[in-house]
């Protein structure tokens, strides 16, 4: 009994390392006999690793897997995977060098040297041997490189969010130095320029409660990191205000100048750069006093100027269009632009009559100061200003001057001629007679046109603005225009009355003029000066010479007829003599005249 007891344990701890063993005792005439059934894998491996044929038994677990409740592995993520393979080194089949190559890649893994290159080779391997031997289960060996491929994955993305998080730390430490220094130094530098609004807007991209979650999320700060940098330079902000004078400069200065303002919006717009300097500081030191009692005093000023400004304004278009030229096709009404919209325009077209309201923040006679006459500067695609841009001039009578805004015509219609032209034929201005010839030279088709408002007064800058005109439908009506205005005021000018009459003098001077080499053959001239003029020198009193003003008459080739302005000299001989014949001295205006009075 006892030697058939050890019999049958011998037999099982032999038998149950490689199968399932199932135990049967006899009974026969012989005595006891043991029956013993072990049940091996079908394909006939030994090894664990893998087969021709799936394992139906669930390998043990391991010392990196937590246990299951349901008695199945569960996948520790945080851990290497699991090792549950055992090479089998008797295997011979077709993949065994490819085999034996996976099994070198694999073992590193699991002693967790592997480089970069590891999992893929081990994946290129086991390829391998599956393509090597089909019948091979590699099943197991590809679940435990999918394991370590999946970790290498999960800590290469970890480790490059952790990268991406700090270089975009990195950069937005660098970014907020850059800005910083366009707003800071070192020294008592303040950039040319950068005050004012321009210093508010750089200021407002700092973004000084961005900057407090951000310094908060660091561990430690480098002084000579981008971040200590910028630590740094907040730090010492308050005392590059004190050094740099800001207050006084940008601040005070400024309010001084605009007790001087030429007109309330020159005077608005200095306080306003006050308070956005004050503003801007404050940002960066909100408790610095002086600048937050200066910016309540400037806030008070700024009411005071704005309400001055106001009475200048007919109606919100008016100060909406502040030292604007609003274009329209008709004579706005002062008051009902709005109501008049779709007369208002900047693109007009063949036909259509052209208006201008230029609307300002001062009566016209503070900026006219007593001219009836404001300049214009009128350019067609950009080319030479109309009536050479100094001579072209908007007639106001001194009656209309006491509004804040001036209304013109710039291409006028029928009516506006028959109202208001008279005066710029007396006066013999020719700006719209030159400006329809010029239309017709340019031809029927677009062009840009521009305006310009020149003011005799310092006391508002020039208005300039542009428009479009499509002269497509054809420029008949214009050339109609510019013949009649060209024969209204040549039959109103006249040649230049003369100051005195001397034959002599006068075929002197038509021989010193022609004498210059100019295109034009002059045939006559008028002695314009009543006397003698006598030049000179300004530092020894000196006579020079002594000159007569004078005009010499031609016709052109084309059969028109003009007078050119000039003066002729005669040079001092000393003793109160002057030499004879007169020599050419200065030109001036060409105008052109009717032929009938040449005669």
């Amino acid at each position: 009994m006892k030697r058939f007891s050890i019999l049958v344990c011998l037999v099982f701890i032999v038998a149950i390392g490689h199968a399932q063993v199932s135990l049967r005792v006899k009974e026969n005439p012989r005595g006891r006999e043991v029956e013993i059934n072990a049940k091996t894998n079908p394909s006939g491996n030994k090894n664990t690793n893998g087969s021709s044929k799936p394992e139906t038994n669930t390998p043990p677990a391991t010392s990196n897997q937590p246990p299951s409740t349901s008695g199945k592995p569960v996948a520790d993520t945080a851990a290497r995977p699991a090792a549950t393979g055992k090479q089998d080194e008797s295997y011979s089949g077709p993949a065994k060098v490819s085999l034996k190559s996976f099994w070198r890649q694999l073992l590193i893994l699991r002693e967790g040297k592997a480089t970069s290159s590891t999992i893929s080779n081990a994946e290129r391997m086991l390829k391998q041997v599956k393509e090597q031997d089909p019948n091979y289960d590699v099943l197991a060996l590809e679940t435990e490189v999918a394991g370590y491929k999946a970790q290498a994955n999960k800590e290469a993305t970890a480790s490059q969010a952790a990268a991406d998080k700090e270089a975009a730390t990195r950069n937005y430490f660098k970014d907020l130095n850059s800005k910083l220094i366009g707003v800071y130094s070192t020294g008592s530098d303040i950039q040319p320029g950068v005050t004012g609004k321009a210093y508010y807007d750089r200021m407002k991209e700092i973004n000084l409660p961005e900057y407090q979650e951000r310094k908060n999320e660091l561990t430690n700060i480098d002084p000579k990191s981008y971040a200590g940098l910028v630590a740094a330079q907040l730090a010492d902000y308050d005392d590059y205000v004190k050094r740099s004078d800001r207050f006084k400069w940008n601040v005070t200065a400024v309010i001084q100048k605009s007790s001087g303002a030429k007109n309330p919006q020159e005077k608005i717009a200095l306080l306003n750069e006050a308070k956005y300097e004050c503003m801007a500081v404050l940002m960066l030191s909100p408790n610095n006093d002086p600048f937050k009692k200066k910016l309540e005093e400037i806030n008070k000023q700024l009411g005071n100027a704005e309400s001055e400004s106001a009475k200048f304004f007919t109606s919100d278009f008016h100060k909406e269009h502040l030292n604007q030229i609003v274009w329209s096709t008709k004579p706005l009404v002062i008051g009902k632009e709005k109501e008049m919209a779709a007369s208002i325009k900047t693109a007009f077209k063949s036909g259509e009559a052209i208006f201008g309201t230029a609307y300002l923040g001062i009566n016209v006679k503070d900026v006219m100061e007593g001219n009836d006459q404001l300049r214009v500067r009128i350019r067609i695609d950009g080319g030479t200003a109309v009536w050479g841009g100094d001579l072209s001039n908007i007639i106001l009578p001194l009656t209309v001057q006491g509004k804040s805004y001036i209304q013109f015509a710039l291409l006028p219609d029928a009516q506006w001629f028959k109202d208001n032209y008279a005066p710029y034929v007396a006066k013999e201005n020719w700006t719209y007679s030159y400006l329809m010839d010029d239309l017709v030279k340019a031809g029927d088709i677009s062009h840009e046109i521009t305006c310009e408002l020149i003011f005799p007064s310092s006391k508002i800058s020039d208005i300039k603005s542009k428009l479009d005109l499509d002269l497509n439908g054809g420029v008949t009506d214009i050339k109609n225009l510019s013949g009649k205005l060209h024969n209204e005021l040549m039959a109103s000018r006249q040649l230049p009355k003369a100051g005195m009459s001397n034959a002599a003098l006068e075929q002197q001077m038509v021989a010193a003029a022609n004498a210059e080499g100019w295109n034009d053959k002059f045939s006559k001239a008028i002695i314009t000066s009543s006397s003698w003029v006598v030049a000179k020198n300004e530092l020894t009193g000196a006579i020079l010479y002594r000159w007569l003003g004078a005009v010499c008459t031609t016709k052109s080739a084309d059969g028109k007829c003009y007078y050119q302005e000039f003066s002729f000299k005669q040079d001092y001989t000393g003793g109160g003599n002057y030499s004879g014949p007169l020599k050419f001295n200065s030109y001036g205006g060409k105008k052109e005249i009717g032929c009938d009075k040449l005669k």
